[in-house]
């Protein structure tokens, strides 16, 4: 180990005295290649290989390049690197990820160093916890917990990191398992010198170094013990030195930056690869440091360090993809929640105006009603109008004459009694102002019809079965069958509806006091010219008797009826020039058919 520290320091010394008396003497032509180092004294074997690489592509690479070796700080890496700009970096892979993850530099691996006990480049170094072999009450890395330990260096994936990542993985907490973390001196001598003589209680060691220092003869076979150690397996998992971690990392590696040529990194690339091992040392391919990646995170080491800084600032820094897309999701939520209420808006304002139609509707239904009470009162007054004034006239008529031959009688017998004369006269005047008064009754009677505009029976109908509905049962499904969209007729559409409500009431009663439920149905047939409408119930069959009052005109086929609906039924259908029968079902009950003329409309 310390043969190998001083090689490096007489290589970099001797080379640049060299470079000083060649340059002295004659102009060397050849580009000069920096190549940038960390130089870390206690990881593993790998400080040994600087040297003898440097010298090896010197050698390997003479009548190309020159070569120029540069220290570089490990806690100003990033900002020397940006500063010198060497073309090449031999650098432990903790460091590698750093540089990568910085912008503007490049770094791109060449080749990873790697012990030749392993054979994957990947999985290089890991840690052994080591104790003195007479320590009974140590044997599981469990009962190391509380206990002193001693290392080389706590910067460095086999002397610390890997240890701790050990045991994080057993569910333990790393940075409160020791009570006390000793850094001893001479490096891995020092830290078993330290187990030994029980200044601490453990020690720990990267793996490899264990071996080495037996080989050198400055630790005697069996004086220590690993605890906990990983069997290896040599078809599964071939690696041959001892260690205690599940998990091993990449080694040092050799990177070239983005200044670097590609022909340069061509013919350095191919010498690496051709480079015999040194110390039990090569070169290999590896591009995969996700374990060291996991590892660095998990323990927030190295470029995860600012994980460990719980400060608004640097949780701003670090969260903050995290956090503006909490954001997002929040603004998406209160955009939402305003969408929400704005829909909630219009559909309050839609209900509001459904509810306004609502009421326009029912407003609407209750003049209806009103303008069709008042018709069919009207429709009343004048049918008995029509039949006072019928049955008096004749009457008033024969009065009138009796009085006029009494008057006449008087005048021939000339009595002259004038009590008698004046009688006869009253009464003649009299009747004559009944006669008169019946006449205005008659003409009020006879008023002209509403005038008849192009209409259409089906929408009449539905009409009427709406008024049914909001009048009588709600509840009552009188089904509507017609096989045309519309039905057009030339008609007085309010008369028209109350023909039609009228049927649709007697039916519907007569069916209820038979089966207890409304039982009407409606059909509307083209019958070519006209239109046949017909309004079936179901009901009780009726008599003769009862079915010939049907076409009556003062009779009711109800017994408390009067029979003026019938009557005002038939005056509607006689002033649509519409022909309205009665049939009677098989099944009881009846069919009032309506035949109506079409309105022809002209192309």
């Amino acid at each position: 180990m310390f043969r190998g520290q001083l090689f490096l320091t007489i290589f970099v010394f001797g080379l640049s005295v060299f470079c000083q008396g060649t340059c002295a003497l004659e102009k060397d032509d050849r580009p000069s290649l920096t190549i940038g180092y960390v130089r870390q004294t206690t990881t593993n074997i790998d400080d040994d290989a600087i040297g003898p690489t440097v010298e090896y592509l010197q050698e390997k690479l003479n009548d190309k390049y020159s070569f120029r070796l540069v220290a570089l700080t490990s806690s100003n890496l990033i900002s020397e690197i940006k500063s010198i700009k060497p073309e090449f970096l031999i650098v432990p892979s903790e460091y590698f990820i750093q540089i990568t993850a910085s912008e503007g530099l490049g770094a791109h691996d060449i080749a990873v160093r790697k012990t030749i006990f392993s054979s994957d480049a990947s999985r290089s170094i890991g840690s052994a916890f080591i104790t003195s072999k007479n320590r009974g009450d140590i044997k599981t890395i469990e009962d190391l917990k509380g206990k002193t330990v001693s290392t080389a260096d706590t910067d460095t994936v086999g002397d610390w990191w890997a240890a701790l990542g050990e045991i994080k993985r057993r569910g333990l907490d790393p940075e409160n398992f020791f009570s006390e973390v000793r850094l001893a001196p001479f490096f891995f001598a020092g830290v078993v010198a330290e187990v030994l003589s029980g200044k601490s209680d453990v020690g720990i060691l990267p793996t490899c170094a264990l071996e080495q220092l037996q080989a050198e003869g400055l630790l005697s076979p069996g004086a220590v013990k690993v605890i906990e150690a990983v069997p290896n397996n040599r078809e599964q998992e071939p690696f041959y030195c001892a260690r205690s971690t599940v998990g091993l990392y990449p080694g040092t590696v050799m990177a070239s930056m983005q200044n670097a040529p590609d022909k340069v990194v061509k013919d350095i690339t191919v010498a690496l690869f051709t480079m015999p091992d040194t110390n039990k040392s090569e070169w290999a391919v590896s591009n995969d440091f996700s374990e060291m990646l996991a590892l660095m995170k998990d323990l927030k080491f190295g470029m995860f360090e600012n994980l460990r800084d719980y400060s608004v600032k640097n949780l701003l820094k670090t969260y903050s993809t995290e956090i503006f897309i909490v954001l997002l999701v929040l603004l998406f939520l209160f955009l939402n929640e305003v969408r929400i209420h704005r829909l909630v808006d219009k559909r309050t304002a839609q209900l509001s105006s459904a509810l306004k139609a609502k009421e326009a509707a029912e407003q609407e239904a209750i003049e209806g009603r009103k303008r069709l009470s008042h018709i069919e009162r009207s429709g009343v007054i004048s049918q008995m109008s029509n039949i006072i004034a019928h049955e008096l006239k004749q009457p008033l008529g024969a009065l009138i004459n009796y009085a006029a031959v009494l008057k006449l009688k008087a005048k021939q017998q000339d009595s002259g009694d004038d009590i008698t004369a004046k009688v006869i006269s009253n009464i003649d005047s009299e009747a004559r102002r009944i006669s008169s008064i019946v006449d205005s009754v008659r003409k009020f009677a006879k008023k002209e019809q509403a005038p008849q505009v192009p209409s259409d029976l089906l929408k009449i109908t539905e009409k009427a079965l709406r008024t049914f509905a909001q009048q009588e049962d709600p509840d009552a499904s009188i089904p509507l069958k017609s096989s045309v969209q519309e039905a057009p007729i030339l008609a007085d559409p309010l008369s028209l509806e109350l023909l039609i409500l009228n049927i649709i009431r007697n039916g519907a009663s007569a069916s209820l006091s038979d089966t207890g439920k409304v039982s009407v149905k409606i059909d509307l047939e083209d019958l070519g010219n006209k239109w046949l409408l017909k309004i079936s119930n179901k009901g009780k069959s009726l008599s003769d008797t009862q079915f010939a009052r049907l076409s009556s005109l003062s009779e009711s086929v109800k017994p408390e009826g009067l029979g003026l609906g019938l009557a005002i039924v038939r005056e509607i259908a006689d002033n649509h020039s519409a022909a309205l029968n009665f049939e009677r079902r098989p099944g009881g009950g009846v069919t009032a058919s309506i035949s109506i003329e079409k309105l022809q409309r002209k192309n």
